[in-house]
């Protein structure tokens, strides 16, 4: 008598079951059905940075279902389960070293511009502002080490963007802070927001008998710093001495460059140091221009203040001292996230929403907005 059992195909077809052959059969893969990449309706970008802390979609890929042929069927099946790898090359590369995209299970994969424009520059080789022809593929995974490529591929155009250069924070790390390597309480602030000035400057408060370091956003719960090698320039690394030394208690203003490594420290030459303020706020459209948020002041030196704020909306944004417009500072639009605010200037414009770490000093009118 003839019976009919289910077949389990080792290592491709872990759900797929067939009633179609004899006990003593057993079934073959006869043919493969590749996935088929579906056409977009752009297929030429020009990539543009996106704002700070997003990454918009560019495109989204989709692909037909891989189908599998066996033996004594009639009609190809989904195999299961099976891994769907989405790769790019540069065109006429015939996909010897592909990037790898996204891989997925599903029919679809996401594509985003910063994860595209990151892969071209610096997988592919590619040049920034420059046209690329690339070529993407869907590579089905199966059974144990098999795959196979879709039928066609997908060729788009695209002109990569150079990434304008992160000006990462520089704070001061010594004896003001406790030499705790993971404190931002004491920032270094910045007269341009240009990445290519790597000029810090710092005024303020030292206390007497005071040993300290410039330590950047990247070095931070490390000793790795800025340290002095002699009375103009620096050396950057880890190292137990090569400390900065204040004999005496005193305002200084700090210039330090990290990229020629030199620095100078002066006598700050302000006349308000003897003015201190009891509050000091934010203040702009965000509060209706009014009952701004206090930030901290610092007890080391009464003219550093920070805070932490959350802005709902685009917002300007202006320095305000004991809730009296008398006092207030502002800066400009395009000084942001560093600048140096004017005393009863115009409000800084803080672009886009989101929770900031805030810092001003008021000897100078220079502030920090740094997202979190």
């Amino acid at each position: 008598m003839k019976t009919y059992l289910k077949i389990l195909i080792t290592g491709l077809f872990g759900a797929l079951l067939f009633l179609s052959c004899r006990t003593d059969d057993q079934l073959t893969l006869d043919e493969i059905l590749p996935s088929k990449i579906d056409e977009v309706a752009v297929n030429k970008f020009i990539l543009q940075e996106p704002a700070t802390n997003t990454n918009p979609l560019l495109l989204t890929v989709t692909w037909t279902q891989t189908q599998f042929m066996l033996s004594s069927s009639s009609h190809s099946e989904p195999g299961g389960p099976v891994n769907y790898v989405i790769q790019m090359d540069k065109e006429g590369n015939n996909f010897a070293n592909p990037a790898v995209l996204a891989s997925t299970n599903g029919l679809s994969a996401d594509l985003f511009v910063k994860d595209i424009n990151t892969i071209l520059l610096n997988k592919l080789n590619a040049t920034p502002d420059q046209e690329n022809v690339v070529e993407i593929r869907i590579m089905t995974n199966y059974g144990q080490n098999k795959s196979v490529a879709s039928t066609n591929i997908l060729k788009l155009t695209i002109t990569p963007y150079k990434p304008l250069e992160e000006v990462q924070a520089v704070y001061l790390l010594g004896d003001m802070n406790g030499w705790n390597n993971t404190s931002t309480e004491y920032i270094m602030y910045r007269n341009s927001n240009d990445p290519d000035d790597k000029t810090y400057t710092y005024s303020g408060r030292i206390a007497g008998n005071t040993y300290f370091k410039f330590i950047p956003q990247e070095s931070l719960g490390t000793f790795k710093a800025y340290c002095r090698k002699d009375d103009t320039t620096m050396t950057y690394e880890e190292k137990s001495d090569g400390s900065f030394y204040n004999p005496t208690e005193r305002y200084v203003t700090i210039n330090i460059n990290i990229e020629t490594l030199t620095y100078t420290i002066e006598n700050y030459t302000g006349n308000n140091t003897t003015v201190f303020y009891n509050t000091m706020g934010p203040i702009g459209g965000f509060c209706n221009w009014d009952n701004e948020p206090l930030m901290a002041k610092s007890p080391y030196d009464g003219h550093q203040w920070s805070s932490t704020v959350t802005f709902g909306v685009s917002t300007a944004c202006k320095f305000r001292a004991n809730h009296d417009w008398a006092t207030n500072w502002g800066g400009g639009a395009a000084d942001y996230p560093y600048g140096k605010g004017v005393f009863d200037g115009p409000g800084a414009n803080v672009s886009v929403t989101g929770t900031y770490k805030i810092y001003f000093n008021d000897l100078t009118g220079h502030y920090t907005l740094l997202q979190q």
